[in-house]
């Protein structure tokens, strides 16, 4: 079904493209619907209109822009094309969600300027084909989220509660944080980090005891995850059942545990109970959270992006390059309607990573070739008349787009079929040579792709997987210890803060960003190394929470030096210990803002035993 919509949205924004008088700008329309459909769904209801109240804009502007200076200022045109692709390569250092948003308006703009050989053309067109894109998909989307908008965000609660994996809980937070926290979210997300922190340690613990004890946390643990199911179950649906039953606490043998294991016990199934008393009452009034929570994260991550250091940033970099180099080539053949297929096969290749970057011209390649060899074959052997072709192509492209994500070679090879058959029946253009300049131009931006995507900025080192990990946790103990400083003594020195703030947010980013030339990572490695940036961003904003609100963050600082020692690597996490160092009078905010550092300090520890392998612990608590 998600394979079909994009198609549908193309034939019907295309047709109504064409009833409006938009003329060939149909096409463009057709095609800009997809690329926004692609940052249309990924959140709940209010987030995804946040996010296209934005995107749409942009979109608009861009594409139409690079559309209109193409006819009138062609250099002008390459530039701003050039600066479009820089930022779209740029964007997924903001999060996960901002790859399909950087894609969509990159390939929409070279979509849009790469459309001057067929002749798209008034102003009322160039920038009516792109608004009646995003209107559409707006309606689509306000129509698919109306009957339940926070759906996505209760679903994603309960399976960060039910699954506990740590890529679950980052997802979670992530769309909490987006759809506007509400207090009953609020209060789920701080049981949820209380319960799965609580009960990972223990099962941590668990491995080093043997006999009775050992079997009363196997049971308390397995009373507590069915007690977490169920909530999970409970979570889903918009409205809880009726009544929610409160939670059964399994209290046998805990009396026997020593203090602090009792504690952690304790600290479990508190946190199921405040995840059961907020799902009853679903209280719906927005949270209270330091209001420049948001703007903190925005402005870290942009500090670490705009930085020499920055495998994005130097990516963006060798993307727009050769986004010029395939503009300049583009240049010297104005009138050719292959130039689109062109423009577009090189920015796809171009990737973060080399094995991705070879995937990606292999596919294209092998496409083309597969593509023309079959348009060969069915025009010369089953002779099949010319003027079939149109028809032959816009199959050709509907069955193109369903196959591009599950068979990318199958997808290409039908852009062949679309390019060549459409082209040789507008234009009348001889089929042979059709064919034969359409593979040219996919190796030229093979070629070009391999260039700039196995190409590597100088001076930089390339460290291994396992250092930048290292790098990254190492530089949030720093900016930690220069943020508990700053609240201990009541003096904050901006500039040095500003510095470890800068190099935190930069390492988690080429953590996440490997360098060109580097060997991919395992899906193995790549899950852990998801979960300790997600961990290591998210004590970075709450560290830029807390120092945006002295008030607030003071009484945190005892707590946040301890998170900062915890990280180290011969530590080990232990959550009582930082919540014993809150004042006694801590009020919710102080206590969510611990309970999430609490969390993060855990899953940096998972992701390093996983990478580095186990530590040996010096803490006995």
């Amino acid at each position: 079904m998600k394979q079909l919509m994009p198609i549908g949205m193309i034939v019907l924004v295309g047709g109504l493209g064409y009833l409006v008088g938009l003329g060939s700008a149909a096409v463009l329309a057709g095609l800009t619907a997809m690329f926004c459909l692609m940052a249309a769904f990924g959140g709940s209801l209010a987030a995804d209109l946040r996010l296209l109240a934005w995107f749409g804009p942009v979109l608009v502007v861009a594409s139409g822009g690079v559309r209109l200076l193409g006819e009138y200022a062609p250099w002008v045109a390459v530039g701003l094309l050039v600066v479009i692709v820089f930022v779209a390569c740029l964007l997924p250092v903001l999060g996960p969600r901002y790859v399909t948003v950087g894609v969509g308006l990159g390939m929409a703009s070279v979509f849009s300027l790469g459309l001057k050989a067929v002749g798209v053309g008034s102003v009322v067109q160039v920038f009516g084909a792109p608004a009646l894109a995003v209107v559409a998909v707006l309606a689509l989307r306000l129509l698919s989220g109306r009957k339940d908008p926070s759906e996505p965000v209760r679903v994603a609660l309960a399976d960060a509660l039910a699954d506990g994996a740590g890529p679950s809980r980052e997802a979670a937070t992530r769309l909490w944080f987006d759809d506007g926290p509400r207090r009953w979210t609020t209060a789920v997300l701080n049981g949820i980090h209380r319960y799965r922190t609580a009960a990972e340690v223990l099962a941590s613990r668990r491995r080093l005891l043997t006999g009775p004890l050992g079997k009363d946390i196997d049971q308390l643990l397995a009373a507590a995850h069915g007690e977490a199911q169920r909530l999970a179950e409970a979570l889903r649906p918009a409205q809880p059942p009726t009544p929610l039953p409160p939670v059964r606490r399994w209290e046998s043998g805990a009396s026997a545990l020593p203090g602090a294991t009792r504690e952690l016990v304790n600290s479990m199934w508190q946190g199921l109970e405040l995840i059961q008393a907020a799902a009853a009452d679903r209280d719906a009034r927005p949270a209270q959270l330091p209001p420049d929570l948001g703007r903190g994260w925005l402005t870290n991550e942009l500090r670490g992006a705009f930085n020499w250091r920055s495998e994005q940033l130097r990516h963006a970099i060798r993307c727009a390059l050769g986004m010029l180099v395939a503009l300049v080539v583009a240049s010297f053949r104005p009138a050719d309607p292959f130039v689109v297929a062109f423009l577009m096969a090189t920015f796809a290749i171009m990737q973060p990573q080399w094995r991705d970057t070879l995937t990606k011209a292999w596919q294209r390649v092998a496409g083309a070739l597969a593509g023309a060899t079959a348009l060969a074959l069915m025009i010369w052997l089953l002779e099949v008349p010319q003027a079939v072709l149109l028809p032959i192509g816009i199959a050709a492209l509907l069955v193109g787009f369903y196959f591009m994500q599950s068979q990318p070679i199958v997808g290409n090879g039908c852009m062949v079929f679309m390019s060549v058959a459409v082209n040789s029946s507008t234009r009348h253009v001889d089929l042979r040579s059709a064919v034969l300049e359409y593979l040219g131009l996919m190796l030229l931006a093979a070629a070009i792709g391999l260039l700039f995507g196995f190409a590597a900025v100088p001076g930089v080192r390339k460290p291994s997987l396992e250092q930048r990990f290292e790098q990254a946790v190492e530089a949030v103990r720093e900016m930690l210890r220069e943020v508990a400083s700053a609240m201990h003594y009541r003096k904050v020195d901006k500039r040095a803060i500003g510095r470890r703030l800068r190099a935190a947010s930069n390492a988690q980013q080429n953590l996440l960003a490997p360098s060109a030339g580097k060997q991919a990572p395992s899906e193995r490695q790549r899950t852990a190394i998801e979960q300790g940036a997600d961990g290591l961003r998210s004590l970075t904003t709450t560290a830029s929470a807390v120092l945006r609100r002295p008030r607030t963050g003071g009484p945190l600082a005892g707590a946040i030096g301890e998170v900062a020692r915890q990280l180290g690597p011969s530590a080990e996490p232990a959550p009582g210990l930082v919540r014993s160092l809150l004042p006694a009078g801590a009020d919710g905010e102080q206590r969510l803002l611990v309970d999430a550092m609490i969390a993060d300090v855990l899953a940096v520890h998972q992701v390093s035993g996983a990478l580095l392998g186990p530590a040996e612990p010096v803490s006995g608590r």
